[in-house]
This record gives C-alpha cells, sequence and structure tokens, in this order.
C-alpha cells in the first residue's frame, strides 16, 4: 500500500530573496587576488535583515527603503560569526567576530530628534574566543555577548553620553551557545548546561541538578510575557527530543517528551522549486537545538545545524519542519517570518503570507484574498515646527517609530518595492500635541519705518502681531477679522464686518476686553481677557467668491488665481490682501494651463478641441494665441515643457518652451493606459488614468525632461481612494480630492523620488465646525466657516453632475503655490488655507500573539506608572482582559486575570490604579505600582456608605474619583488605592446633578489625568462640563451645558475632550482651558470608531467599526511662506520693530 504523502505545513516558502542575495557580492577583490565571500550570520527584524560575512563586512538591507548598507569592522577582517538587531527608540545591531570582537552599532534615523550619525562602540579584550551568542535587552542599553571560550560580558551602552562600558560577568567551564535576557535575568546555555544569572544579586542558578551527560549544542529561552521576575517561564532543550519547562529559581516543573511527534510523518516546509539537486545529510537521531519562541502562543522554533522545527506545545504537533537541505549557518525570527541562512549561499523565508501581507493562521496556504484590503501604510516621519504662539512646552517630545515590509512583487520575481503594512506593528508615529503647534490664525509680517526703542535693563520690548481672518459667509457676505496683538501684553483688536449685497456696508467695532494694564498709547483699545487663545481656531481657512457660473477648473500662482466655469469663461484676479477682483480674459474655453512662473499660458478651445499658446500674459491689452495642437482634451505646463492629451488617449511632450517660444514640436510618449490628467510641478511627473489610477515618471531631470517609464501608484489603491484631480504644489507637496470629497495631502515629492516619501495619504479635514455658544465671539467667527464644511462634498456633487453630461472635461478643484493651498467648491467659491494643517491617517495595529482578525470590544489607556509610554488595556469580552505597553515594540498583550464570575462593564484606569465596574455595580481595584506595572490582584471596594445605590459608571484621575448611580446621582471621593477597611475609608461626597427634564439623568462621567476636567453625559447624548474646578475646590461649582453634538463616549485627556458621535465620527473640543473649561466648539476630525481612547498626550486609539484595533497617526504640514525673509524667525528684542508695524 503506497506511503501518503506528509501533509503540508501552514509555513512555507513563497519566494526565494533574490532581492536580497544579488546585493551581497560572491566575490571580493584583495589586492591581486579574488577573495570568496561566504555568509556567516544572519538576523531579522521588521525594519531590516542583516547578514554577516567572512570578510568581516555586515550588510544591513532596509525591508522599508529597499536598500542595503555596508558596515566594515575596520582593522583586521575577522569574520562575523553572530550578529543581533533591535529597533527600540534607535535601531541598534550588534555584531560578534572570530576573534571575539564586539561591535555595536547605532543606526542613522530619520526621524526628527533622532540619532543622525552612525556611531560604534567597540568591546575588545574580554572575550577570548569566537563570538558565539548575543542579546540585548529591551531598551537596548545592555548587551550581553557570550564566546565559545564560556565568558559571558556585559556592555552597558548610553548613547546620549556616547559611552560603553563592558565588563566580565561569569565564565563557565564550556562554550556559551544561546544567550536571553528578560526581566534583570539573563538565560545561558552552553555546551553543557543552562543556567540563570541575576544581574542584580550576581547569583547563578542552574537548571536542574545536574549538568547534562553529553554536550551539545542545545539551547533555552524565556516564554514572552509582561509579568515580573518571579513569574519567567524557561523553556530548555535536552537531549533525546525533550523539553524542559522551568520556572526563574531553576526547577523544572514539567518534562515533555517529544519523541512520539516524530513517530509518523513530519509536515515539511513547502520550498520554493530551486534548479540543482536537492536533499543532504540528516543523522538518524533526531535532536533539538537553540530554541526561540515564535508567532504564536505555545509555539516554539528549534534548529541545530541539521534542521529547523517548529513546535506547537500547547496542542503538542509539529507545525514545520526542514530536515536534509544542507548545512544551516544560522536562523532567525520575527513576527511571522523565519529567515534561515544556508551554507550554499541562500536565505530561506518562510512565513504563513508573503512578504506584504497581514498574517492570518487561520487562512489555508495560498488562500490569500484580495490582500489590498490588508496592506496598509504609515509614515515614520514626523514634523513639527515651533509656533509662533510658543506652546511647545505643552507638546512634549515625541517617539516616533517605522516599520516595513517587502512587497507582493517579490512573489512574482519583480523589482522588489517596499511598503508599510499593518503587520509591522512594532514602530510606530505618535506625535504628542501636534495639533496644538499649528493652531493658530495667519501671521503676516509688515516692515517697520520707524526707530528702534530701547528699554533699559535690557527688558522685553513693545512689538506686535498683525493677523488676518477672513471667511467666506452666505452668498454675498464676507466676514473679515483682523488682530494686532503686542507681545507686551497689550492687545488691539478691530473687528471689520462689511456686508455686500447691492450696496456695501462698512461696519466697524472696537473691543475693549479688560485683562492687562495699558503699557502702550500705540494701542487703540486695551483688551482685559484673555482673547484669541491659540488652540480656539482649528485651521486657518480664507474664503471667496467665485467669478461665474460654477468653478469648473483652477489654477493659482504666486500673483494670480485663474479660474475657468461651466460655460467656458476664463477669468482671472491677481492676489491682493483684501479680496479678489475678478475680470474676464477669455471665452469658449474648455480647458485651460498655465506655468508655475505665470509666463505661459495655454487654452483648449471648446468646439474645435484646440489647443492655442500666449506668451507674455497680460490681464489688459491684446493677446497673440498661437496655434500649438490640435484635437487636444487636456494639457498642463511647467516653465518649459508642456504634456498634451489628445482626445485619442495619446499622451504627447513639448520642451523647450519659453516666453519667445510658448509652443513646439510635440514627441508622443508611451503610457500604460489613457490618462484624463497629468500635473506638473517641481521637476515631477504625476498622471492620473480614467479609471482613477494615479501614475508617476521616474528618470526626469535637468538633462532628461520626457523621463524613462511610468510607475504606479500603490499608495492610493491600498487606501482605497478613487481620486478626482491632483495638483503639485511647492515644498514638495501633492495635493488631492477623492469622489467622497476629502482632501489629502503627501509629502517628500522630488525629482529623485517623485512618488514622495510618505506610504500613505494624509487627510485633512476643512469641514464640520459646530457652534452653538450663543453670545460668543467665536459664535460669529465660526458660523462663516459653515461655507467651509461644504468645501469638499459641494464640488465632488456638482462637478460629477456635469462630467455626466460633458465626459471629456477634467475639473481640476485643488491648486497650490506659496502662500497655501486652495480649494474650489461647487458653489461657486474659492477657500485658502495659508497656515498649518494636520493630515490625519489611522493605522492598523496587530498585537504579537494575536491576528488581524481578532475582534476588540474596548480599549481604555493609562500612564505606566514607572516609565514613559502609555499602557492600553484591551477586551474582547466583558470576561477577559488584556494589557499592552505601548512602548513595546512588538505589542506583546499579556493577560490580566479577572474577579472570579465577574463580568466587566466599564474600566477607568490611571497611573497606580485600575478600577473595574462590574455588571452588579460593585467596584473591583486593582493597585499598578512600578515593580508590577499590570497589579497583582484585584481588591473589591466597600461601597456599603452609598447603602443601596448602584453604580453605573466610574472614572479615576491621578487623586479623584468620580462616579454616577442608576438615578443619575454624582459621586466624589479623594484616593484612588483601597485602604484597608480597619482604617476610616475615604467618605463619598454627594454631588447634584444638573438640572434636567423628567426622564432624563447623567449615565457617565469622565475626568482627566490630571484631575483639572471632569465632563459628563446623560441618556440623551447631551454633555455637561462641571465648572470652577480647582485644587482649592476639587468638586467645582455648577454644571454647563455644552452644545452641539449628541454623543455616546466621552474621553479626556489631559488638555482637551474627545468623544465619540452617534454614528461613530470622532470630534474634539477646542479652546479648553482652565479658564474655559467649556471650550468654544466642535470640529470632527477624520475617522469613525466602534469605542475610542485617549492617552494623557492626546493620542488617539480606537476600535475600529469592524473590531479591529486603529491609532491615529498625525503630521503636521507647517506652513511655508512665499517670501522667508532672514530675520522672519527671531520675533522678539531689537529685531521686532523691524518686522512688524501697529496699524
Amino acid at each position: 500500500m503506497a506511503a501518503h504523502p506528509a501533509p503540508q505545513s501552514i509555513l512555507r516558502e513563497f519566494c526565494p530573496l533574490y532581492y536580497l542575495l544579488n546585493a551581497i557580492p560572491a566575490k571580493v577583490q584583495r589586492g591581486f587576488r579574488s577573495v570568496l565571500v561566504y555568509l556567516t550570520a544572519l538576523d531579522s527584524s521588521s525594519d531590516y535583515v542583516a547578514v554577516g560575512s567572512s570578510i568581516g563586512m555586515l550588510y544591513l538591507y532596509c525591508r522599508r527603503l529597499g536598500h542595503m548598507n555596508k558596515y566594515n569592522m575596520e582593522g583586521k577582517c575577522d569574520a562575523i560569526t553572530a550578529v543581533k538587531l533591535l529597533s527600540c527608540f534607535d535601531d541598534l545591531v550588534a555584531v560578534g567576530t572570530a576573534s571575539g570582537r564586539v561591535a555595536l552599532f547605532q543606526l542613522v534615523s530619520p526621524l526628527p530628534g533622532r540619532n543622525k550619525q552612525l556611531r560604534r562602540f567597540d568591546v575588545v579584550g574580554l572575550h577570548k574566543g569566537t563570538i558565539t551568542a548575543l542579546a540585548w535587552s529591551a531598551n537596548g542599553m545592555k548587551l550581553f555577548s557570550g564566546d565559545d571560550k564560556g565568558r559571558v560580558v556585559f556592555s552597558a551602552l548610553d548613547l546620549d553620553q556616547g559611552v560603553c562600558k563592558p565588563v566580565l560577568l561569569l565564565e563557565e567551564p564550556s562554550g556559551v551557545v544561546q544567550l536571553d535576557y528578560s526581566h534583570r535575568v539573563l538565560l545561558v546555555s552552553t555546551q553543557q548546561r543552562s543556567a540563570l544569572f541575576c544581574t542584580e544579586g550576581r547569583s547563578l542558578q542552574q537548571l536542574g541538578t545536574r549538568p547534562r551527560k553529553s554536550s551539545g549544542r542545545f539551547g533555552a529561552c524565556f516564554l514572552p510575557a509582561l509579568c515580573k521576575q518571579s513569574d519567567l517561564q524557561v523553556f530548555a532543550a535536552r537531549p533525546g527530543l525533550r523539553l524542559w519547562r522551568s520556572n526563574v529559581r531553576g526547577l523544572v516543573e514539567d518534562t515533555r517528551l517529544l519523541k512520539p511527534l516524530f513517530t509518523s510523518q513530519v509536515r515539511p516546509f513547502e520550498l520554493f522549486p530551486r534548479p540543482g539537486p536537492v536533499g543532504a545529510y540528516r543523522p538518524a537521531d533526531r535532536q533539538l537545538g537553540l530554541l526561540c519562541c515564535f508567532f504564536r502562543e505555545g509555539w516554539l522554533l528549534s534548529w541545530n545545524e541539521y534542521s529547523v522545527y517548529v513546535l506547537d506545545c500547547i496542542n503538542e504537533v509539529i507545525v514545520g519542519a526542514l530536515e536534509s537541505s544542507g548545512d544551516i549557518v544560522s536562523v532567525s525570527c520575527c513576527e511571522n517570518e523565519i529567515f534561515i541562512l544556508k551554507g550554499d549561499r541562500d536565505v530561506i523565508r518562510l512565513s504563513n503570507s508573503p512578504e506584504g501581507l497581514a498574517s492570518n493562521c487561520n487562512a489555508p496556504c495560498g488562500e490569500f484574498g484580495h490582500y489590498n484590503d490588508l496592506v496598509s501604510r504609515f509614515l515614520s516621519g514626523l514634523q513639527v515646527t515651533e509656533s509662533a504662539w510658543g506652546r511647545l512646552d505643552a507638546a512634549g517630545d515625541s517617539r516616533s517609530r517605522s516599520s516595513s515590509i517587502t512587497s507582493w512583487d517579490s512573489i512574482h520575481g519583480n523589482t522588489p518595492m517596499t511598503t508599510s503594512s499593518e503587520l509591522s506593528s512594532r514602530r510606530y508615529s505618535a506625535p504628542l500635541g501636534q495639533e496644538e503647534l499649528q493652531q493658530e490664525l495667519v501671521v503676516k509680517a509688515i516692515r517697520v519705518k520707524k526707530k528702534r526703542r530701547r528699554r533699559q535693563g535690557g527688558g522685553r520690548q513693545d512689538g506686535f502681531f498683525f493677523l488676518s481672518f477672513s471667511l467666506q459667509g452666505i452668498k454675498g457676505l464676507s466676514l473679515s477679522l483682523s488682530l494686532s496683538v503686542c507681545l507686551s501684553l497689550s492687545v488691539c483688536l478691530c473687528l471689520s464686518l462689511s456686508l455686500s449685497v447691492s450696496v456695501c456696508l462698512s461696519l466697524s467695532l472696537s473691543l475693549s476686553l479688560s485683562l492687562f494694564k495699558r503699557r502702550s498709547r500705540n494701542c487703540v483699545t486695551m483688551i482685559k481677557m484673555c482673547v484669541v487663545s491659540p488652540l480656539q481656531l482649528a485651521e486657518s481657512w480664507m474664503g471667496y467668491s467665485g467669478p461665474g457660473c460654477g468653478i469648473l477648473s483652477l489654477l493659482v500662482t504666486d500673483r494670480h488665481v485663474w479660474c475657468l466655469d461651466f460655460k467656458g469663461g476664463l477669468f482671472c484676479s491677481p492676489l491682493p490682501e483684501t479680496g479678489l477682483n475678478w475680470q474676464r480674459f477669455e471665452d469658449n474655453v474648455h480647458q485651460m494651463a498655465l506655468s508655475p512662473s505665470g509666463s505661459l499660458l495655454w487654452k483648449v478651445e471648446q468646439k474645435s478641441m484646440t489647443a492655442f499658446a500666449c506668451a507674455k500674459v497680460s490681464i489688459k491689452g491684446k493677446r497673440h494665441w498661437y496655434k500649438a495642437v490640435e484635437q487636444t482634451a487636456f494639457v498642463t505646463l511647467s516653465d518649459d515643457s508642456a504634456w498634451i492629451i489628445r482626445t485619442n488617449g495619446d499622451l504627447y511632450l513639448q520642451t523647450g518652451l519659453s516666453v519667445e517660444r510658448p509652443c513646439a514640436r510635440s514627441v508622443k510618449v508611451d503610457t500604460p493606459c489613457v490618462f484624463s490628467q497629468v500635473c506638473v510641478g517641481g521637476g515631477v511627473v504625476w498622471a492620473l488614468s480614467e479609471h482613477k489610477a494615479l501614475f508617476y515618471r521616474e528618470g526626469l531631470s535637468r538633462f532628461c525632461s520626457e523621463g524613462e517609464s511610468w510607475k504606479y501608484d500603490k499608495v492610493s489603491e491600498a487606501q482605497g481612494l478613487e481620486l478626482v484631480c491632483v495638483a503639485l504644489g511647492d515644498g514638495g507637496t501633492a495635493w488631492a480630492l477623492d469622489a467622497s470629497g476629502s482632501l489629502w495631502f503627501r509629502t517628500g515629492i522630488s525629482p529623485s523620488r517623485p512618488q514622495g516619501a510618505d506610504d500613505h495619504w494624509w487627510q485633512i479635514s476643512i469641514s464640520d465646525y459646530v457652534v452653538f455658544d450663543q453670545g460668543s465671539l467665536f459664535q460669529t467667527l465660526l458660523q462663516a466657516t459653515q461655507s467651509v464644511a461644504t468645501v469638499t462634498r459641494a464640488p465632488v456633487e456638482r462637478v460629477v453632475a456635469f462630467l455626466s453630461q460633458y465626459s471629456q472635461c477634467q475639473p481640476s478643484l485643488v491648486s497650490a503655490n506659496s502662500s497655501g493651498v486652495w480649494v474650489a467648491s461647487g458653489r461657486n467659491q474659492l477657500h485658502l488655507a495659508k497656515g498649518s494643517l494636520v493630515g490625519t491617517f489611522w493605522q492598523n495595529v496587530v498585537p504579537r500573539g494575536t491576528v488581524s482578525a481578532t475582534r476588540w470590544t474596548f480599549i481604555t489607556s493609562s500612564a505606566v506608572p514607572h516609565r514613559e509610554g502609555t499602557f492600553l488595556w484591551l477586551a474582547q469580552s466583558r470576561k477577559d482582559l488584556f494589557c499592552v505597553w505601548d512602548q513595546d515594540g512588538e505589542l506583546r498583550p499579556s493577560s490580566v486575570p479577572l474577579p472570579p464570575e465577574v463580568e466587566l462593564s466599564q474600566l477607568s484606569a490611571c497611573r497606580d490604579a485600575l478600577w473595574g465596574l462590574d455588571t452588579q455595580g460593585r467596584v473591583h481595584i486593582r493597585t499598578l505600582s512600578p515593580s508590577c506595572p499590570a497589579g497583582l490582584h484585584w481588591t473589591p471596594l466597600d461601597l456599603s456608605q452609598l447603602g443601596a445605590v448602584r453604580l453605573v459608571s466610574v472614572c479615576c484621575g491621578s487623586q479623584n474619583v468620580w462616579a454616577v448611580d442608576s438615578r443619575g446621582i454624582v459621586y466624589f471621593r479623594v484616593g484612588t488605592q483601597p485602604l484597608n477597611p480597619s482604617m476610616m475609608l475615604p467618605a463619598w461626597i454627594h454631588i447634584e446633578p444638573p438640572v434636567q427634564p423628567v426622564g432624563v439623568q447623567l449615565v457617565s462621567i469622565r475626568t482627566s489625568p490630571n484631575d483639572r476636567l471632569l465632563w459628563a453625559q446623560d441618556n440623551r447624548g447631551c454633555v455637561f462640563v462641571r465648572t470652577g474646578l480647582s485644587d482649592e475646590m476639587p468638586v467645582g461649582t455648577d454644571w454647563e451645558l455644552v452644545p452641539g453634538l449628541a454623543v455616546s463616549q466621552l474621553v479626556l485627556s489631559s488638555r482637551t475632550v474627545w468623544v465619540r458621535c452617534l454614528n461613530g465620527d470622532v470630534a474634539r473640543r477646542y479652546g479648553v482651558s482652565d479658564r474655559n473649561p467649556a471650550g468654544d466648539y466642535w470640529k470632527k476630525i477624520p475617522g469613525s470608531a466602534n469605542w475610542l481612547t485617549v492617552t494623557p498626550e492626546d493620542e488617539l486609539w480606537a476600535v475600529t467599526l469592524i473590531g479591529g484595533l486603529s491609532r491615529r497617526l498625525t503630521k503636521l504640514l507647517p506652513q511655508s511662506p512665499a517670501k522667508p525673509r532672514p530675520s522672519a524667525a527671531s520675533l522678539s528684542g531689537d529685531d521686532l520693530d523691524d518686522e512688524w508695524e501697529l496699524i
């Protein structure tokens, strides 16, 4: 009877890593002789693959950029025998050589504020043999190295001081084969035994009672868990296919006999077919080797020089095996990937998914569906600029991380591209307080012609900001606000409201709001209260009326703005300081194009579809049009070239254009499909196809205007964007409007990198202001911004309806110049953003040990008691709870046991305590401490003082605790810790709720982590704020209704309030301060969620609509002034009077 073939493992090789091997030379020239390059060591992470060689060269492949870097050990060219990567706050790599030398490299980071220069630290003189094992601590401050003589060296690394201090830690009688470090305990595996070394007490404890009878390369590893030191568990390999599980004291708790698992056919890993003979020697008796925990709970990766095994210790099965495949030199694993370095110069990648796809162990091998839906990209870059309002102290520092994996193209053997995926969740971009940095009005400098004034004693001089804020209201109404703010705390405010219907009325209003004493006679009016905070306006948008019958196309230069309406009228207006003065330029225009300098102008006539070119453009006077191209559908111009789309879909290029030569001979350019739009800017060319696919042109330079080839932009496809129009602006920024009316941008666009530096589009929110503060200055201001709410929705709706009748028209509704980005709406309106903008991207996160299909129901956050970062408390149901530290590179969740037979309905966390409210209204407290950050046990809280009250909501701050019962009554208590019942318990203070109609009551209450804010929510979704909170009056004085939104969830950071609306939308309250706890207005941000939490530093985490975990990343797009001046950055001292003038 024929034997059945062994079932295939779910782990397989999808494609050989040719892109990696081809980047490493097979030979190098040393003098007059050629030296073979052998690959001797390997390690991997989500960011890098590091390969050591026999010539002392380290090859480090960046998976995000698809670039190979080489690092020479210098001096004697010893073979590299060990390499270890670490991604924490900095990217680190340690290298060990055959002569006992250890080198530590701190890699260059593209993130702001991180290392910008490669640094190397050497450990020499302590090792006497070949380095065989390396191990990092999680924070990168400790490195342990072992050699084949039994020596273990500890190197303390201080990156801030640039110091590395090595010391001999211990010396074993046999060679070291593996090292592992966790919770200040070093696990040392040698040829004869495995031992635990406590680095604090300097004590050594052997695993088991006696050394092994036979020596061999048997390793050991810690089980990954977020626990205290006493709970550490160890897996150790033993001869005869045995596996020990021991505790941190070296006591063997369990011995597992794995030999029965190998009696049946072992599942082999499916390898990619290779030319040539396959197969090699395998010993008759199988053995385990070095050990490492891999991918899922209970999975172990074991390898030696002959074989690799993946074992499922929970289900007691062999997941897969690699046997008889040649000499195995080194093995490394990260997340769901295993990299195997073989002696025949080959690297094998085993995984359950190709590079570029999120892992899913439940999916059969090869069945991955529509992988594009699984890919999400994120940006590791972070740009923070100083605000003129000086809010940098509130912003704090930011920890920015990034990760990437190679794209799907490698499966098919194509040129490897690089993407970022939700699979790589070990590094993040977490800006703290970026939105605060950009909340400012438009600042404009005016040159002063008066003398400088100096003060005795070097005091600060009087100086002023002049700020202008112009908004477009309903049709025929424009509102303009100008403020002059004196740096000496004297402020002048002038509000000018002008109504233009048939008669222009001008009203001038001066407001006196006394807060500061008069300190300058130049001030028209003294302001006596805190006027405009930089947090009180989300973005600075200015609105203008269009010229004619709707806007089909919009183009702006540094001096003029051009509009084409639906009837073919071409209009132009200079860019003055107040409004636009439109003048009709041409009629019967189908499409128009303008060079960035404004010197060249092309038009396409409506009926003939012929393109004409004009040079020396002037609004008044005669113009001479030169016939350029017939049968033209679309044209775009740079300062010296024209890209033309013909009516038959062909693309042509004209080069060498100038004022004297506005048109030239056309040359056809091959295209992968029919294009509907082309845009040019900064030496970069983008194109949009008829099916809304985005392409960019590679190879453009001043010597080659045509470029080399078109490349498909996968970023837009991965995000599922259907782009309507795109534009390339100044500063390497690309702008786009999609079919749903959203505005997006990408940065880093340059001729050398036409696709840009971002791995995804950032979304700009320019809609949904909600203001209901009666009698407020900002009500008047922001009522005018309601027109901004339709900026991106109206144009798309109207233009799409228009295109259904005129399919040949291609809209251009977004344009950018040095002053900002312009957006046209279908209501015949233009909107300009001059200030800084914040882009949003929601990054999908998959904690280690879980799969992307995991469905979460709840998330909350708290500060970590002993280090930086935040704890995330996650739950899949009311009967489980997990804890994740957001600074953990792999986001390993640790299970937090709940009290027996308890179902949590609500959870609130602070720095030192975790409060849980169960479905019966009982409160359970879990104390958190630096020694045990996730807590040890739950303590029930004595609620006998409240009698028969049943609590429905509870929230704790740093010191105070607030609660609401089933009747809507509010309670207050001081102290977050459960005290001994024999002591006097803290008293619950009864607080009257706000006065409400019958049947309406509070159901939820939230306090900020610093106890400075208190907000509540009733059963109708209305929101209330507690006023009068202070250190002297922690219970506050009164309740105030905050109108505008019906909410389903409230979350508070240390500075502001975030809400989840009934439909899942997310909004933020702006203007919240100690003096104004209610804030000024709501503004919705991009995204929607089923559940929401915010860290004390305003980092948003959410449970998505489908139950996934997501993190909000933001990118600040700073304002770039049109004409920067050398002294523009100085706004104080003697230079101030030279830059600003009081009007």
